[in-house]
């Protein structure tokens, strides 16, 4: 069985793997979506509060360090966070530095713009690139006082008691905007009726910040594209435990899937809210054995088909069963794909480049991806610094001899341990 460890590789110009099969059992490790929220509804308590099962994770330090610079106080013992429920208002402006991680940016800014406090909130060049106008304009309609780059970070933001009221939010790049003013909500004086206008991507992750909201006593009205949170609310979390993560054991599973291997995965809520728990249907339809035995769901497959499975709701997915469709019996199309442009690189053009690198058949069709069987050989894949096209394409690795992944330490923004995981698991063919 595979457990939490530290990850000590040292870092590496790329990373050369073996064929093999993904074969044993696996320890899902803490879900990188549920460690964010859980933290930040840990802080907003305003008493003292645990947070088990935390990951540590390149992204989940940047939102611990955030808080912290907002003036939340915690102290670390071993994978727990214990916030002391006192707040101290930041003297001068508070720099933040978010990195590259869209989630600390987005519920961050909301958090601290209902806080008071002067706040500088600064990111890679990457995440100054990335998507930010639509909450922007929802915090200021609110009237927030806000100092931007043309809809992109870096942010100045005085933060300040929020009165409340109606508001709207483009949902069409992000739903994070969302779930951000879902958060603040409760603090404010009177209270936030949120409507979202444009389509609706990744909406499992609102469901998911919904849940949470509601374990933590929050009240919640939703009726059709309105979403209303009474304000003057108090969070009421004192002790938490971060769930297993369906989107880090998603490369294992498909993994176990490709290389006619199996694998039993641990420490996974049968019935989470998480969106990416929808990696076990989509293999049962591209033809995997998908089945439970007392608290651990195993995968395996030997002859898989190509699938038509609309993405929406679970984009971080889409790298993953791009290259699983690599290996299936026919076509598969993966609908719905756009937003992916707009993640920790356009990673709807990594997916694509890399295929093409493999000699793979892909193409777009409006907002589809198609992606055919074809033989395929081995090569020195880039990962444009995104975590997910490393540990998607590492899987391609099972099944062609020959390939290399660049620049392999990305996968410490959400999953440090993921080369651990990925030999110890791999068996050779």
């Amino acid at each position: 069985m595979i457990s939490n460890r530290q990850n000590k590789h040292k870092p590496v110009p790329y990373y050369e793997i073996k064929p093999g099969k993904i074969q044993g059992l696996l320890h899902a490790p803490p879900s990188k979506s549920v460690s964010h929220r859980l933290l930040i509804l840990g802080a907003l308590t305003g008493r003292p509060s645990q947070i088990h099962n935390v990951l540590f994770s390149e992204d989940i330090l940047i939102t611990l360090n955030a808080l912290r610079k907002i003036g939340f106080q915690w102290e670390r013992q071993e994978n727990t966070i214990f916030f002391s429920g006192k707040r101290e208002q930041p003297t001068g402006v508070a720099t933040i530095d978010l990195g590259n991680s869209g989630t600390s940016a987005r519920l961050l800014t909301a958090i601290a713009a209902g806080f008071p406090g002067e706040y500088l909130f600064r990111g890679s060049p990457r995440m100054l690139e990335r998507p930010m106008s639509p909450l922007i304009d929802a915090l200021i309609n609110l009237g927030v006082s806000l100092e931007h780059h043309d809809g992109y970070l870096p942010l100045k933001i005085k933060g300040t008691r929020i009165t409340g009221g109606k508001v709207t939010v483009d949902t069409s790049q992000s739903s994070q905007f969302l779930s951000a003013l879902m958060m603040l909500a409760p603090l404010t004086r009177d209270g936030l009726e949120i409507s979202r206008t444009g389509s609706v991507v990744s909406e499992s992750y609102i469901q998911l910040t919904r849940e949470m909201l509601k374990s933590a006593g929050i009240q919640i009205q939703q009726k059709d594209d309105q979403v209303i949170i009474p304000g003057d609310q108090k969070y009421q979390l004192t002790k938490a435990k971060v769930e297993g993560d369906y989107s880090s054991a998603s490369y294992f599973a498909v993994g176990a899937a490709i290389s006619s291997g199996a694998v039993c995965i641990e420490n996974l809520l049968r019935n989470s809210v998480q969106g990416d728990r929808a990696i076990l249907d989509i293999l049962k339809k591209a033809g995997a054995k998908v089945f439970w035995r007392d608290e651990q769901v195993c995968i395996e497959a030997k002859n898989l088909k190509g699938i038509d499975i609309n993405m929406n709701s679970q984009p971080d997915l889409v790298p993953t069963l791009a290259v699983m469709s690599l290996f299936g019996k026919g076509e598969s199309r993966l609908r719905a794909i756009e937003h992916l442009r707009f993640k920790e690189t356009d990673r709807l053009k990594a997916i694509m480049d890399n295929i093409l690198k493999l000699n793979g058949k892909i193409s777009l069709e409006e907002n589809d991806l198609i992606i055919e069987p074809a033989p395929l050989s081995g090569t020195t894949l880039p990962t444009f610094n995104d975590h997910r096209i490393a540990m998607s394409f590492a899987l391609a690795g099972l099944r062609i001899p020959g390939i290399k992944i660049e620049n392999p330490g990305c996968v410490n923004k959400s999953f440090p341990e993921f080369w651990d995981y990925f030999e110890s698991l791999k068996q050779a063919t």
